[in-house]
């Protein structure tokens, strides 16, 4: 695991860039404590921070092939290495090293451009070919590892974060307001935009090509769902035994490593199900990891600490308290973009615990909820279509009532279509067009054909559905849980999911693995009906079934509960610490300019006596207050 930087550039530019690679390399140190490395001739600069999990001593980057005519930065694992490695030494190939990053190299050589859909990790880099003098930008299947870079008028700069690319790149550091409505409107920035101007990132499952000046951007990998009615003829028991021996391999293969790998217990289903095997795997003790809330409407320590008895583990615990807000500055610079949520900074003291206790490899649950339709909105939408077909003023009374449903059922019922892909943003909404217009002070031009979905009755601004290369808007054969998977793992996950795990562990110098994001494991479930994953009253039923006797029964039954900070109950306080209240100050929010003050202080008042929970949208404005005052005052 590394971080990396480097560019391809030609005339002057080379020149001077090549100056500054080393200091923009040693930006990114708590990627890679272990090593660091630059390559840098007259057309191309490459840099990286390593990370030492595998081939501890021989892994030294940026690598070369023998003739040293292709260089490579690279940030990852490549689970199956060792079945490529046989491959290519069967075809003639000579290794140096054991690292994958050579595997990488050598993989290139003997199948080109395509040899990428073959990877099978996490994993983001940059290859320079010198004989066609092109540079090969690449990202793993789901965005689990990063990937930005920056066009300028004669070179192209990439690298793993943004700072990096900044010291490199000729730009003035400016906020993008259309990434700021986006994360106003739904919660996360989606690719490809950054929260500044000029920066952008690398989509999952894509490659960037640079080459004479001009970069091509093609996706390499597509998750692709039967139609409806034409699915594996599995039985339910089949079907979760295939899935717990794909998961069991999955598992066995993405803890590869030469150093120890414990992992994370939140005492839900889904980390408890990789500690299980993991032990298993193992054959002896692991070291688990969870964290307590002292707010108990928050807290699941208790059933970690269950299942971590069960497994045997040795168990570790720390507890997340409203002081644990302080960290929230320092979080915010590490993500580099604000955040509707608090939730990354429990995960930063999680990582760092982890660290502490001398860990490098952490397993983590991510991309279980998005593989099996796990969360709340998989299952309200599946209860909401039957009434969509009810006349639309009807739709909105029912709406009106005073029934238990969220705000965002509601809102679904009011305004959702037959179209899933219209539906799911309705899901994720923040703010109407209307409030989103009242909150910043900065005109919003919405460009429709880009931000809003095709078709949409409700208008959804900034929505980044549209954005995703090749996306069907519309795909009526497909049931409507595979549209929303599929939107899932291509917007939300990454953006926000990944997006936050990998920041917040590599901020102390920890790989995370989520091994639920194996696109072996996706294919085979993507093949399974709909009802083997959600079903009434009972989400992610395949795992659900596959742990039956495997784990206690009232962990493998638990309803999915999610991490959650006690951010609400912060914002309702009288005052917050005093850089929280500096940085929301009508002086402080003039100068940075983005939002209305009148606005601002009528949210938090309307939030302090408890009457809207403005929790998320007085976060984000906290969040861009920090953020703005870290990189662009």
């Amino acid at each position: 695991m590394c971080g990396i930087v480097g560019y391809a550039a030609s005339g002057d530019s080379a020149e001077i860039l090549g100056t500054r690679l080393l200091q923009a390399n040693d930006l990114m140190h708590h990627r890679g404590p272990d090593d660091g490395g630059c390559y840098a001739d007259g057309r191309v600069g490459l840099a990286a921070r390593r990370l030492s999990i595998i081939d501890l001593a021989g892994g030294h980057q940026p690598l070369a092939n023998e003739d040293e005519t292709i260089w490579i930065t690279y940030n990852g694992e490549v689970f199956n290495a060792p079945e490529l490695r046989d491959e290519l030494l069967a075809s003639g190939h000579r290794f140096r090293t054991q690292t994958d990053t050579e595997v990488v190299v050598h993989a290139y050589e003997e199948w080109g451009d395509d040899f990428v859909a073959r990877m099978r990790g996490i994993f983001a880099f940059g290859l320079w070919d010198g004989r066609r003098e092109r540079l090969l930008l690449a990202r793993d299947h789901f965005g689990i590892k990063p990937l930005y870079y920056s066009q300028q008028s004669d070179a192209l700069i990439f690298g793993s974060e943004i700072r990096p690319i900044l010291s490199l790149a000729d730009i003035t550091p400016a906020a993008n307001y259309q990434a700021l409505y986006q994360l106003f409107s739904y919660g996360f920035i989606g690719t490809p935009q950054t929260a500044f101007q000029e920066i952008y990132k690398v989509p999952a499952a894509h490659l960037l090509l640079y080459e004479k000046g001009e970069v091509t951007v093609r996706p390499y990998w597509q998750l692709s769902f039967p139609e409806d009615g034409r699915y594996l003829p599995l039985s339910a028991e089949e079907a979760a035994e295939q899935f717990y021996s794909r998961l069991q391999e999955t598992v066995d293969a993405w803890r590869m490593s030469d150093v120890p790998v414990g992992s994370l217990l939140s005492g839900g289903i889904d980390s408890s199900t990789l500690a299980m095997l993991l032990t298993g795997l193992h054959g002896r003790p692991i070291h688990t990891f969870t964290i307590a809330f002292s707010a108990a409407s928050h807290d699941e320590s208790p059933n970690a600490r269950q299942v971590a008895e069960h497994i045997g583990s040795e168990h570790h615990e720390l507890i997340f308290t409203a002081a644990d807000f302080d960290y929230l500055p320092e979080v915010v610079g590490r993500l580099e973009e604000p955040q509707c949520s608090a939730t990354s900074v429990p995960i930063y003291l999680l990582y760092r615990a982890c660290h502490e206790a001398g860990f490098k490899v952490i397993m983590t649950g991510e991309g279980a909820d998005e593989l099996l339709g796990g969360y709340h909105w998989f299952d309200g939408d599946r209860r909401v279509q039957s009434l969509l077909g009810l006349p639309r003023p009807l739709r909105t009374i029912l709406s009106r009532l005073p029934i238990p449903a969220s705000n965002a059922a509601r809102r679904v019922l009011a305004h959702g279509t037959a179209d899933p892909t219209q539906r799911y943003p309705l899901w994720h909404q923040l703010t109407t067009p209307t409030q989103l217009a009242t909150l910043f002070n900065q005109p919003i031009a919405l460009n429709n054909s880009q931000f809003i979905i095709h078709n949409s009755l409700f208008p959804l601004p900034n929505y980044p559905i549209t954005q995703l290369p090749n996306y069907p808007i519309t795909n009526y054969q497909l049931h409507p849980l595979n549209q929303f998977i599929t939107l899932e793992s291509q917007t939300r996950m990454v953006d926000f999911i990944n997006f936050e795990v990998d920041r917040m562990s590599m901020a102390s110098s920890v790989e995370a693995r989520p091994p639920f994001l194996d696109y072996r494991l996706w294919e085979f479930c993507a093949q399974l009906p709909p009802e083997l994953k959600l079903r009434p009253g009972q989400n992610k039923f395949l795992l659900r079934e596959a742990m039956a006797n495997r784990l206690p029964e009232g962990t493998r039954r638990r309803p999915k509960k999610g991490l959650a900070t006690p951010h609400s109950a912060w914002w309702r306080g009288e005052e917050l610490p005093g850089w929280a209240e500096e940085a929301i100050h009508p002086t402080a929010l003039a100068e940075s300019g983005y939002f209305n003050i009148d606005m601002v202080a009528r949210l938090r008042r309307q939030h302090q006596e408890g009457r809207v929970d403005n929790g998320r949208l007085l976060t984000g404005i906290l969040t861009t207050q920090l953020w703005h005052d870290q990189f662009l005052r």
